[in-house]
């Protein structure tokens, strides 16, 4: 009796607990997936997966052999101890694909059933895709394979949950931080072999790469690119948000806006497109409005939208004067692809006043009056601007640092993490913290399982450091577009902190432990900013800085299980819609991406949020997925670093020191062979070989 034909044997349980071998392929094959409700249907779907997944294991398996498949001087068939150059040929032979596909496949064959067997056995039992696993063999190739190891352990057990991006993440995150001198010599070798290519494409276009960069230059040019472009969206230029991000780098880079501030360059990019016929928009609709996006009144509403906080709440931090005025042009697993932020035709939307003290707008800022003024030294910044007015709002063009406090102070060199770059060397997200030392700082500070306590708006900054190198200058005419930097620190090691011992530090770890001493006092670590608001906190259409950067900092991301869009790009909405009555409070909001914003109203999910930070999706499958708050602090296994420094990976390139050695050597046996001082006799040039027309060349 098969499954479809009797309902009252629930599918779901039957598949609960199934190996995917052929027993339950055997038992896939009697169903009908048309015949499935939701949440039957995905337990099909999921029991498919791990079968596609053993297959995929056993497709491995089987090219493995293939590749090592050889034959005797008897012609009896024997195995080689491991594939060759010589086995791709074999598998593109089989399968009809190209050499070097096929050596992909073979390698990541000999990685999962040699090197990382625990990765191997993922696949086979379907726990992981074949996508996952390639992206973890991938970015723990340059590892030792002990460390390799060690890194697919401690990510094994989370990998399933996370997209593959995510994923790349997390395993970068752990590598780093298992031996950081071996990482921060990888980095400074692959730095030293940066280079600029420009390759053609089939279509008749170009790309042009820069090659290893080093990674706050690239993610400070991507920021200013995406700025420049979502600026010219403010100014009424409808091209669609990818195209106008290169259209705006290629003219950065060649030369006909030189010596133009960002202004101008806006100013004459716009006029050059309002010159030209304005071509239709691709989507069909018109992107330049305030408010073309989904709000939480529903689909019909033309009200005000649901993402951001009110300006007439305490704002504290820069914005871009607008949210996201329509949905992405793709889906949304990568860097912002949606319209620009603009609002009402602004274009140069920071207002980088410094706020009168006691103003609404200087709102939200640490004021202690206990904590003594540091001293200003002659070339030190220190003012009332640390905190840039008006924050809480999505922003575009802006780059984000998180990083542990401990780092920062050089306590260990665990990695940083770049929203929606990734993981960086503690050296380079020290440097990214001091460029971005005018932002806007978080200090986050977390329990001991590393989930949110509180977020702390700080005042402070460490004294600028001296020295040629002490900070990097702004490229000629660029303007600034904000930034955030979240250090992130738990409470316990916070109040273990002695400021004396931490020289320029000392202001804001003073700062730091006198507002938690006073939010002990008052009870109000652990809670929202606005867990004592009353009903007309409640009836405000947008939330108030404070609670946005709470949302902000809880929620990470987009509250989405399958998307990691940066929370600081994401939209905040209610989770019960403001205008069926749901309040604007910590424990009703969440921050939701453009695309999924739009299917919360559009496509029938609904959302309940029975716990702060949980969120229960029904989507219109009648799918449920849950999701929780994440960790803040990750754990991050200890450094073990070898006994003596681990050789780099060879890259396919001479080592520079390699080289500098080997040359040394041989002016050293040169000078002994041409007698010390005595210059030495050049020797006789040999005959040139005489070439024979028909003797073919060697190969």
């Amino acid at each position: 009796m098969s499954i479809d034909h009797d309902p009252r044997v629930g599918l779901a349980a039957a598949l609960a607990g199934r190996a995917p071998g052929a027993d339950l392929h055997a038992l896939l094959d009697t169903v009908d997936p048309s015949s499935l409700d939701g949440p039957e249907l995905a337990a099909y779907v999921r029991a498919r997966f791990a079968v596609h997944n053993r297959a995929e294991a056993q497709l491995l398996a089987s090219l493995r052999e293939l590749g090592c498949a050889a034959e005797d001087a008897e012609g009896r068939p024997r195995r080689l101890p491991s594939s060759d150059g010589f086995s791709g040929d074999e598998v593109a032979a089989v399968l009809g694909c190209s050499r070097a596909a096929a050596s992909r496949r073979l390698e990541l064959a000999d990685d999962l059933l040699s090197r990382l067997p625990a990765l191997g056995a993922a696949l086979w039992s379907g726990v992981l895709d074949e996508p996952k696993v390639r992206a973890i063999s991938e970015c723990v190739r340059d590892l030792s394979a002990d460390h390799a190891r060690l890194v697919v352990a401690e990510v094994l057990d989370e990998a399933g949950g996370l997209p593959v991006m995510a994923l790349r993440e997390r395993v970068t995150e752990l590598g780093l931080a298992i031996d950081p001198d071996w990482a921060e010599r990888r980095r400074r070798r692959a730095e030293a072999r940066g280079r600029v290519e420009l390759a053609a494409n089939p279509s008749g276009t170009a790309t042009l790469s820069f090659c290893d960069a080093p990674a706050p230059d690239g993610i400070a040019s991507m920021s200013r690119v995406e700025a420049l472009a979502a600026q010219l969206r403010a100014a009424g230029v409808l091209t669609p948000i990818n195209p106008l991000r290169v259209h705006v780098g290629m003219r950065l880079l060649n030369g006909s806006t030189a010596g133009m501030t960002d202004p101008e360059i806006i100013d004459l990019l716009a006029a050059e497109y309002h010159a030209t016929a304005t071509p239709d928009d691709p989507a069909g609709r018109d992107d330049s409005g305030p408010d073309d996006g989904p709000d939480d009144c529903g689909p019909d509403d033309r009200g005000p939208d649901d993402r951001g906080p009110d300006d007439s709440g305490p704002d504290d931090g820069p914005d871009d004067n607008g949210a996201d005025d329509g949905p992405d042009d793709g889906p949304d697993d990568g860097p912002d692809d949606g319209p620009g932020d603009g609002s009402e035709g602004r274009r140069h939307d920071l207002d980088l006043t410094v706020p009168a003290p006691g103003s609404r707008a200087a709102q939200g800022t640490l004021e202690l009056s206990e904590l003594p003024t540091p001293p200003v030294e002659p070339d030190d910044d220190v003012s009332a601007s640390w905190c840039e007015p008006r924050a809480g709002r999505l922003r575009r063009g802006t780059v984000e640092v998180r990083l542990r406090l401990s780092t920062a102070l050089g306590l260990d060199a665990h990695p940083g993490i770049v929203p929606g770059y990734g993981a960086v060397t503690a050296p380079i997200a020290r440097d990214l913290v001091e460029q971005h030392r005018s932002g806007e700082w978080r200090v986050v500070l977390v329990d001991g399982d590393g989930h949110l306590e509180h977020v702390v708006l700080a005042r402070r900054r460490p004294a600028r450091p001296r020295g040629p190198d002490a900070a990097r200058g702004k490229a000629p005419g660029a303007t600034r577009t904000g930034a955030i930097v979240e250090l992130q620190v738990p409470t316990t090691l916070l109040g273990a902190l002695t400021p004396e011992h931490h020289g320029p530090w000392a202001p804001l770890l003073r700062e730091l432990l006198a507002r938690m001493t006073d939010l002990r006092r008052s009870g109000g670590l652990g809670r929202a900013p606005d867990t004592a608001s009353g009903p007309d906190q409640w009836r405000r259409r947008h939330p108030a800085a404070e609670a946005d950067r709470w949302t902000r900092a809880r929620d990470r991301h987009c509250v989405v299980p399958w998307c990691r869009r940066p929370a600081h790009r994401a939209e905040i909405d209610h989770t019960r819609d403001h205008a069926h009555g749901g309040p604007t409070v910590t424990w009703n909001l969440g921050a939701w991406c453009t695309q999924h914003h739009r299917a919360k109203h559009l496509a029938g999910w609904r959302v309940r949020q029975p716990l702060p930070g949980w969120f229960v999706i029904r989507t219109r499958a009648g799918i449920t997925h849950t999701t929780g708050p994440p960790r803040i602090l990750r754990p991050l296994p200890d450094p073990t670093p070898g006994v003596r420094p681990r050789p780099l990976p060879h890259d396919g390139r001479p080592d520079p020191d390699a080289a500098a050695d080997h040359l040394d050597d041989w002016h050293r046996r040169f000078a002994a062979a041409s007698g010390g001082g005595r210059k030495a006799t050049p020797p006789a040039p040999r005959p040139a070989a005489r070439h024979d027309p028909d003797d073919p060349p060697p190969f």
